[in-house]
């Protein structure tokens, strides 16, 4: 009788102990995943110190770029309408060119805008329709 009751304390305790290392264990991605680095810059994406600015004195965010991607654009003429979209370290744009201007030239002249202005990024250029 004593031998069962140890044995079943035992059991007990061992399956409080493995249910304990079950816990909330988030990692800097929030999610539960005890394998993953989270954004540790390897893919263009990085959350450690994401409140440094950087050497333009602005912070790294894909709102400011957008931002400040669109204002870029603004200032090529021929330009009727810009979408922006970021993938880690690629920025994609798609230009819908006003009637008549050449898109070849356009499209050339915004990639060189935006490569100036984010070396960060792999830019991609796309003219719409």
């Amino acid at each position: 009788m004593r031998k069962k009751h140890l044995l079943l304390s035992a059991l007990t305790l061992m399956t409080a102990i493995s249910l304990s290392a079950c816990g909330n264990n988030k990692d800097a991605t929030n999610n539960y995943n005890s394998n993953s680095y989270g954004h540790d810059g390897y893919m263009g994406l990085s959350n450690s110190n994401p409140h440094l600015p950087n050497r333009n004195g602005q912070f790294l965010n894909y709102d400011s770029d957008g931002e400040f991607a669109q204002r870029q654009l603004k200032q090529v003429s021929g330009i009727e309408r810009t979408n922006i979209m970021f993938q880690g370290p690629e920025m994609y744009v798609n230009i819908k060119a006003k009637p008549g201007v050449d898109k070849e030239k356009l499209r050339v002249k915004a990639l060189a805008v935006l490569r100036d202005n984010f070396p960060r990024y792999k830019v991609h250029v796309r003219m719409a329709g």
